[in-house]
Formats: C-alpha cells, sequence, structure tokens
C-alpha cells in the first residue's frame, strides 16, 4: 500500500516536471490530471491524496503553474471529464481505453511498457488438478491477491458471465500477495488463483519448485498496456512534446527509473499503429460491458 502511494507521487512529479505554460495568448493556470479509482484499489483516499502533494509543488515551483489531481471513480466519469473540458490529461488501463477511445477530443500521448512485455490475466490451478474448465471450479474457491490489476477482474467478470451464479467465485480477501497467492495452489490448500502473467513468470524465476507445480487452466488475451492521454485543445504542440519526450525518457532520471521500477515498466512508447491494432484487438475481445456516452460539451480547437 505504502509502494503505491509512492508510485503515484513519483508519476505525479515526472509528470508535473515536464510541463510548461502554454503561449502568452492561452496560459494554462491549472493542469488537471484525472486517473480512475482502479488502478489504487485498497489504498485509502487520504494517503492518495497525500501522494499528489509532490506533484502540485512541483508544478507551482518549477513551472509557475498550478497543478491538480483528480481520481475519479472509474473509467467511464474520466472520460466524460476529459470531452467536458474538466480533465486535461488522463490514465487509462488498455482495456479500459478500447472502451472509451472514441470520446470527442480524447487523444493518446503515449503508452506504457511492461517489464515482462505483457499484460494477461492467469487463472491458475495446480498441476495435478482435475479440473480442466472454469464451469468445475464450484463456489468461492479462487484467491485473488490483494491490489490485483484491473484487468485481471475484468477478466474474471467475464468468464463468470458464462457460468452459473456463484460458481467460479473469489475466496474471501486474506491480504495475499500474488507469490503467496500462488503458493497456496502450489501447495495444493487453494483450488485455484487470479495473477497478472508477470506475477506467474517472477515465480518461476525465483520459485521455480513451486512454479512446476502451477498449470494454467485458462488466460485471458493479450491486452494492451495502459495509455496517457489528454484532451485535444487543453494543450500547445510544444508543451505536448515536453510531457511525451518527459515521460519516454523517463527512465534516464533517477526519479524515472524508481517510477519505472516500482510500476513494473521499462518505461513509455509511442502510441503506435501496432498499439491502435492491439486496441482494436482487446475491444472485439471484450466489449465495454455497456454503451459509453460522452458529450461533446466543448467545441475542439
Amino acid at each position: 500500500m505504502v509502494r503505491s502511494c509512492g508510485v503515484f507521487a513519483g508519476m505525479l512529479a515526472l509528470l508535473g516536471a515536464t510541463i510548461q505554460p502554454v503561449g502568452a495568448e492561452e496560459p494554462l493556470s491549472e493542469l488537471r490530471i484525472g486517473l480512475p479509482q482502479p488502478m489504487f484499489k485498497d489504498v485509502p483516499k487520504a494517503m492518495v491524496d497525500a501522494a499528489a502533494k509532490p506533484f502540485q509543488t512541483m508544478i507551482q515551483d518549477k513551472a509557475g503553474v498550478k497543478g491538480s489531481v483528480e481520481v475519479c471513480p472509474n473509467y467511464k466519469v474520466l472520460a466524460e471529464k476529459i470531452a467536458n473540458g474538466k480533465i486535461d490529461i488522463g490514465i487509462f488501463h488498455g482495456f479500459e481505453y478500447a472502451w472509451v477511445k472514441d470520446t470527442p477530443g480524447l487523444v493518446p500521448l503515449v503508452a506504457t511498457v511492461p517489464n515482462c512485455g505483457k499484460v494477461q490475466a492467469c487463472l491458475v490451478v495446480h498441476v495435478d488438478s482435475k479440473v480442466m474448465d472454469p464451469k468445475e471450479l464450484k463456489g468461492a474457491c479462487i484467491v485473488v491477491p490483494a491490489s490485483s490489476k484491473a484487468h485481471c477482474y475484468m477478466y474474471l467478470e467475464r468468464l463468470r458471465e458464462k457460468l452459473p451464479p456463484g460458481d467460479c467465485c473469489p475466496a474471501k480477501p486474506a491480504g495475499l500477495t500474488p507469490h503467496e497467492a500462488l503458493g497456496e495452489v502450489a501447495n495444493d490448500r487453494a483450488d485455484a488463483a487470479l495473477v497478472d502473467i508477470s506475477s506467474l513468470l517472477s515465480l518461476q524465476k525465483e520459485s521455480p519448485a513451486a512454479f512446476k507445480q502451477l498449470r494454467i487452466l485458462t488466460q485471458s488475451e493479450l491486452l494492451p498496456s495502459a495509455v496517457v492521454v489528454y484532451r485535444k485543445g487543453a494543450l500547445d504542440a510544444n508543451t505536448i512534446t515536453k510531457v511525451r519526450n518527459g515521460l519516454i525518457d523517463c527512465v534516464k532520471t533517477p526519479i524515472g527509473r524508481v517510477f519505472a521500477m516500482f510500476w513494473q515498466l521499462k518505461g513509455f512508447e509511442d502510441v503506435s499503429p501496432e498499439y491502435h491494432a492491439h486496441v482494436a484487438r482487446s475491444l472485439a475481445a471484450y466489449p465495454a460491458p455497456a454503451e459509453v456516452k460522452v458529450p461533446n460539451l466543448l467545441p475542439m480547437k
């Protein structure tokens, strides 16, 4: 939990360090950044708010521009606030960006690069388990680690939509880490565990004996990584370039390297045609749970 807050502060400071006021005709008096609450699952609001202070100080002292951060309840609210001109920069999980990518005025800036190169949810059982299909997992039998990533919850929800109510459900929260959750399955104390592929690959490297006791029962499609977006017309071209370059070059700085380490990232990269194709595949495999209608209340510049 403390690590999550420290990372959050680092990310905001990193963004803040790259922002400069726009031209004299329309000076940027405040840069408003929005993030979806699921990125900070299990982190108290007070701690998230406290972590934003370094960012605000960085903006005021270095750039002379006041900065503010808003944690939105979900991706829909974040997209609406960007469209309505209430937020200038936002960060979305990749699969959620696929759901709101057509929001008026929402422009992708850079994509994250995960350490393991993949974003994928894995439902894991013991290597000797007789379970061959998720429908055979009855009741609350899946160990879901604390602070699990949003795409893992999304994938489990989609699995359960095809199953009878009450099947393939999360077990009571126990505050386990991903390695501890996988250990419960490896030691035959739990039927299954749901983790991100990075946790499974990490276990393979650090505890090969435990890894050999596990089998992937089913896994999600490969999903796009998280993406930083901005609102069209909110920033001038020079500022956009500064933000982009600051994020892509972040691993060249001490604070950037710490940020990347804690978020398990190699860094950031440009949003390529391949990324857009990945987003399209994600949307086809996992359509939005409900139609997202975002009003276009501001004229585009």
